[in-house]
């Protein structure tokens, strides 16, 4: 048995005073001689025997009594457990990322959660509480509940590793405290098995359960130019098959353009396809309704109306190809004869294109070195009437090693690469049918960063250095590349990357970068705002564009404004990650000692049945008042 208030039982040797006042208060009597005294002197012997028996027993219950009142105010116990007397550090891990918004039987989980915490948390104790994105220190359950019922879903959630060293930090260094984690989850990607030191931290994992899994989301969107009009490609998935439609709606800002549905009959994936016109700004937003899980149920893009693009040819050769490429209201297309070039032209040129010069002299090679270090694109179509040797100088310009013999037998142009900035998202598929371009004489050339290759692996298309350099001529006469299926998304994403200029939608928690060309002066300032709030991201001045970082600042989904004062220079959109889109029944990662609570309610009463300290203190006060009643009792009817 312990005490809790150990120090009042110094108030024992107080029970010397009673037993004191008692043994002091012994009467002296004095001897009487009287006569025929026999009888008399019988009946005093056996009442001075009745007293003191009745006062040794009036003292033995009130020191009873006394000691008890002592020991209930020293409120003795006995630990219901080994841990119940030592001092406790409680962590509570609330998970509030997006998958916690699937119905439970109260509401979301993440509601369920937090009500059913401020239920059953102890009122008397302080915990810390933890998120995926914020701490709460010395919580208190009363004041500081609106915290909680507050609490909204985050984005920025990290690996199992990170989040404990997270929260390892918040528990102090003492070894005498019990330390508990409470962890409050779904555990659709929360496995911290490998990280949890079980010696150190006892872990209470509570697994709380949505009523179904059953889940749509607007996966991923991708777009492609076809004519004058723009093809956008939508991905739905399901968790699981199904027989239904689910209508899907585009809109440009608040206004209904275009409406779909879509069938998940036997897969879980399905597409659909919205046309949208090349010339107009799109403010872009794709809707479903789904119940489950609301985060993915809407999907932004934005298409923003540029200023055209200068693209300057300087032709040896027919060029009328690239005036089809280039024709477009997004282009400002011009082109000169060799014989009457200005250099003055190139100063403000986005893209040049070297159609088959006969002479590169070293003051061009200059001017080209300049334009391509300020970001432009430089474009190097190779005249076979030309020696190799011709192109020497330009090919060390930018890194390259001249060109070699030339090749005169035909070759097929065989492979792509995909995984390069100019194809990347460009196709549906990767597709090996490309048996229709065909190469009749091309200049061998040594390079490792190969875009379009011959089916003997010579290059036909590499990039360094903003030159993208074609290894043969694309006169109809020497190839059909531009009559075939390449020719379009090739000269359209080497103009497009002239400016790093906003994708269509960007995701959350990424540090997305993109360029606003502008003429602004070098201190002018742009700021991201979305519904009046606004911040400052990271920004350089390069030249006559504004290179933007947004790392930091972008934590909702939805279209934002880059603005110059009251001007809005771009819209760009950005989503939240869809990793959480997909729900699945879970089967536990832990250790096999490591057992699941099955409610919040039960695995706090069983936290509090550990820390009962089995208090005896009633017992002893119902005794002394048995004690005081028993000292009445002999008082009144013990003679």
């Amino acid at each position: 048995m312990q005490f809790k208030n150990p120090e009042i039982l110094y108030a024992l040797f107080l029970l010397l005073i009673p037993i004191l006042i008692h043994l002091f208060q012994l009467r002296r009597y004095k001897k009487t001689p009287f006569t025929n005294v026999a009888f008399l002197q019988n009946l005093v012997q056996n009442t001075r025997k009745s007293s003191s028996l009745k006062k040794w027993l009036v003292l033995a219950t009130r020191l009873i009594a006394l000691t008890c009142l002592i020991f209930a105010f020293a409120q003795p116990f006995i630990p219901a457990s080994k841990i119940a007397t030592q001092p406790k550090e409680t962590v509570v891990f609330i998970d509030n990322s997006f998958s916690m918004q699937a119905t439970g039987k109260k509401g979301n989980l993440l509601t369920e959660a937090t009500q059913d915490l401020l239920t059953n948390l102890p009122k008397d104790k302080n915990v810390t509480i933890v998120t995926w994105n914020d701490v709460i220190r010395d919580f208190k359950p009363q004041a500081d509940q609106n915290l909680l019922l507050n609490l909204d879903f985050s984005s920025r959630t990290t690996d199992s590793q990170s989040l404990l060293l997270k929260i390892n930090t918040l528990f102090t260094k003492n070894r005498n405290t019990v330390k508990q984690l409470v962890l409050l989850s779904d555990f659709q990607d929360l496995d911290l098995s490998s990280t949890l030191d079980t010696n150190a931290i006892q872990q209470y994992p509570v697994m709380l359960k949505p009523v179904s899994i059953n889940n749509f989301s607007i996966d991923s969107i991708s777009i492609n130019r076809n004519s004058e009009l723009y093809d956008l490609q939508v991905l739905l998935s399901s968790t699981a098959a199904s027989d239904s439609e689910l209508p899907i709606s585009l809109y440009d800002s608040d206004k209904l353009i275009a409406k779909a549905s879509v069938k998940f009959e036997s897969k879980d994936t399905a597409s659909v396809k919205f046309q949208i016109p090349t010339d107009k700004k799109i403010n872009g937003k794709l809707s479903i309704s789904d119940p489950f899980l609301k985060y993915d149920n809407s999907f932004y893009f934005s298409l923003n109306k540029l200023a055209p693009l200068k693209v300057l040819a300087i032709s040896n050769n027919d060029d009328d190809f690239l005036r089809r490429l280039y024709r477009s209201e997004n282009f400002e297309f011009t082109s000169i004869p060799e014989k009457q070039l200005d250099y003055a032209l190139l100063q403000d040129q986005d893209m040049l294109i070297l159609n088959e010069l006969k002479n590169i002299p070293g003051s061009l090679i200059n001017i080209l070195k300049a334009h391509t270090q300020k970001g432009g694109s430089l474009v190097l179509i190779p005249s076979m009437q030309n020696p190799a040797s011709s192109y020497s100088t330009l090919l060390t310009a930018y890194g390259y090693q001249p060109f070699l013999e030339k090749v005169e037998t035909p070759k097929l142009i065989s492979q792509i690469n995909y995984d390069h900035p100019l194809y990347k998202n460009v196709f549906d598929g990767r597709s090996s049918n490309l048996q229709s371009h065909i190469v009749e004489s091309y200049f061998k050339l040594p390079s490792s960063n190969t875009i379009l290759t011959l089916e003997n692996g010579d290059p036909f298309l590499t990039s360094n250095d903003n030159l993208y350099l074609f290894t043969g001529s694309l006169a109809t006469a020497n190839s059909n590349f531009t009559n075939g299926q390449l020719i379009v998304p090739t000269f359209d994403k080497i103009a497009l990357a002239v400016l790093s200029l906003p994708e269509i939608y960007y995701t959350i928690g990424n540090n997305s970068k993109f360029d606003i060309n502008t003429t602004l002066s070098t201190d002018a300032t742009l700021v991201i705002e979305q519904n009046g709030k606004q911040f400052i991201p990271l920004q350089e001045k390069q030249g006559d564009k504004i290179a933007i970082s947004t790392a930091e600042g972008i934590f909702t989904d939805g279209l934002y404004a880059v603005k110059y004062k009251q001007d809005t220079l771009a819209t760009v959109a950005f989503n939240h990650n869809r990793a959480e889109s997909k729900l699945q029944n879970v089967r536990t990662q832990f250790n096999t000692d490591f057992a699941f609570a099955t409610d919040i309610k039960t695995l706090f009463k069983k936290l509090e049945q550990d820390s009962d300290l089995n208090l005896f203190y009633k017992w002893f006060v119902i005794f002394a008042l048995l004690a005081f009643l028993a000292e009445m009792l002999l008082l009144k009817f013990l003679k």
